[in-house]
């Protein structure tokens, strides 16, 4: 086996791991029982409206990416509805797969299907997980000083949209091409330098992908439908939380959902199982809610936000004839081949 497939397997093995023991802990500090009562009496409304939100959030989402991608090659414009299942496929392959592999996937199947560079491609999903990220990042940050959150939530929320928001001003302003070289440099002296090889050729490989200036424009854009699709996950937070019960100020069901799509970003089994829980859970209880309802939130809430998703993006499977594992295979095998061309003169 080589290096990568050694890395992948020690990332699925963590990922395991680290949502055992976020289940371990969730589940030993709630009544089960009384939690399986809340979500039993849940209203069915409230989530039925979110489904019209989630749907909205996805068409946003598509817009958002549309921004960032490149032309065809054949000239021409993407339209939003073919991105739209393509994105759908991606989320499937995020709630089934490990280590997030619906993002290859995705760059993979609309470069295909568009006529793309699939270097592009594949740097204009990097470049939107960073703009979404960071703007996240911000939006958490903002909620948790508004409902005067613990010192733990806006110190930690502090520092990411700290991060975040330098790492977008630096794509700006520097661009991503001179980051990869600056980084390159530093991690030129340090003694892991060969061993860090691959992953700077990956750094290359979507650098050069990203690496144009009208894209800097676009991503102004970009952070603004961000912002709006993220106040649109708060509102699906609010009515999951109605739904059962449970009174949240709009701010409040921000910074859960806010904190709890950043605590995915931990390595995970598929589907975020375990991490998100987690994160729902203890940043509900951190807000005033109490453990039952907290973890019925959690748990709902993640219902709700990944199932209609994956469930969209398996009819679009069937209606583009493919295959998941398939796609897995041909998106991981484009992926190498754009790392190992990418410091090729």
């Amino acid at each position: 086996m080589g290096g990568s497939g050694r890395g992948s397997l020690v990332i699925r093995l963590v990922g395991l791991l680290v949502s055992v023991a976020a289940l371990w802990v969730v589940l030993h500090s709630v009544d089960l029982a009384a939690s399986a009562t809340v979500l039993s009496n849940a209203n069915p409304v409230p989530l039925a409206a979110c489904l019209a939100v989630i749907a909205t959030q996805v068409t946003l989402r598509a817009v958002r990416w549309r921004l960032l991608l490149p032309p065809p090659r054949s000239g021409g414009s993407i339209k939003v509805r073919r991105i739209v299942p393509v994105l759908l496929v991606g989320y499937l392959g995020n709630a089934v797969l490990p280590a997030r592999l619906g993002e290859p996937i995705r760059a993979y199947l609309v470069a295909r299907r568009e006529d793309l560079d699939a270097v592009e491609a594949f740097g204009s999903v990097v470049l939107e997980r960073v703009v979404d990220t960071a703007t996240l990042a911000v939006v958490a940050f903002v909620a948790a000083v508004a409902v005067n959150a613990p010192s733990w939530i806006v110190q930690a929320t502090g520092v990411a949209a700290i991060a975040g928001t330098g790492v977008t001003v630096a794509l700006v302003v520097i661009g991503p091409g001179r980051m990869v070289l600056l980084t390159r440099r530093v991690v030129a002296h340090l003694p892991f330098a060969t061993r860090a090889e691959p992953i700077l050729k990956r750094m290359d490989a979507f650098a050069r992908g990203i690496d144009r200036p009208s894209r800097s424009s676009a991503m102004v854009v970009a952070v603004v439908v961000s912002a709006t699709t993220w106040m649109l996950d708060a509102t699906t937070f609010w009515l999951v939380a109605s739904s059962i019960g449970v009174q949240v100020s709009p701010a409040a069901a921000l910074l859960i959902g806010a904190v709890t799509v950043l605590g995915t970003a931990l390595p995970s089994a598929p589907g975020y199982v375990g991490t998100f829980e987690l994160a729902a859970a203890t940043t509900a209880q951190a807000l005033g809610v109490a453990a039952v309802p907290a973890f019925a939130l959690a748990v709902l809430a993640h219902v709700m936000t990944v199932l209609p998703a994956a469930g969209g993006g398996a009819i679009s499977m069937v209606a583009m004839n493919a295959r998941l594992g398939r796609l897995a295979t041909d998106a991981a095998g484009a992926e190498r081949a754009i790392a190992d061309t990418a410091t090729q003169p």
